[in-house]
């Protein structure tokens, strides 16, 4: 099976990207049923006063809160930064609902795409996880607003963002920069991955890099989400702005 594959994955990367690509469509038009609507001109006003913050947030944590991870892994290649911009994506999302959440998404990458060092594909691939996964995580907590429904929309948001992250970089995203900077280049950045070869290189990058690496990052942000949403949610609900 894994020769067969192997043989023909190009078709296979194919056949993923078009199932991938389906299902958020699908999810963005069931995400539509699940959003939060706000009454009155007054709410709409903190509605959108409370995104374009968390948007900023998003944006500072995406620019300027970051370290590689390989600082505590030190097989993760040094490219693979830890940062928490998604944190304000979730809060977002659970705030107001999977479309909220996926506006703060798209500021964000149209904030950073001009100031690009990876060619806009980094920036599409963050767009993507945090895309999937707020659309996955939001829809489950507003369709069960209890503390077990949060603890499974953030263990979705760990399953989701993992197999996201796996799809979108066996399809295109180390091709892509091998293509960019030469297989030699990128390739000297995974020796870190103990056991890789030229020969190897996908599926241990998949394996000792790609799935660990987000794994942690998107526990990290999970568990965050899940100390810090409340109290912000009830701050929001305190804060009163006269309708006009």
């Amino acid at each position: 099976m894994f020769d067969f594959i192997q043989t023909n994955q190009n078709a296979f990367k194919v056949v993923l990207l078009v199932v991938f690509s389906i299902s958020l469509v699908i999810l963005s038009i069931l995400a539509y049923k699940y959003e939060s609507r706000s009454k009155g001109n007054g709410e709409k006003i903190k509605k959108m006063v409370t995104l374009s913050i968390l948007a900023a947030i998003s944006v500072v944590l995406y620019l300027f809160i970051k370290f590689p991870m390989n600082l505590i892994l030190p097989f993760i290649p040094g490219f693979l930064d830890v940062q928490f911009s998604n944190l304000p994506v979730y809060i977002g999302g659970f705030m107001f609902g999977p479309i909220s959440g996926t506006i703060i998404t798209i500021i964000r990458l149209l904030v950073k795409l001009p100031s690009s060092t990876t060619a806009g594909v980094g920036e599409l691939a963050d767009f993507l996880i945090g895309f999937a996964t707020v659309l996955i995580s939001s829809m489950i907590y507003h369709h069960h607003k209890t503390k077990k429904g949060a603890i499974i929309a953030l263990f979705s948001i760990v399953i989701s963002w993992t197999v996201t992250a796996i799809i979108i970089n066996w399809s295109f995203i180390l091709a892509f920069y091998m293509h960019l900077y030469g297989f030699d280049a990128i390739f000297g950045m995974l020796t870190t991955i103990p056991g890789i070869t030229p020969d190897n290189y996908m599926g241990y990058y998949i394996l000792f890099a790609v799935i660990p690496f987000n794994l942690i990052l998107s526990s990290l942000v999970s568990i965050i989400t899940f100390v810090t949403y409340k109290r912000l949610s009830i701050i929001y609900r305190d804060i009163h702005i006269s309708k006009v």
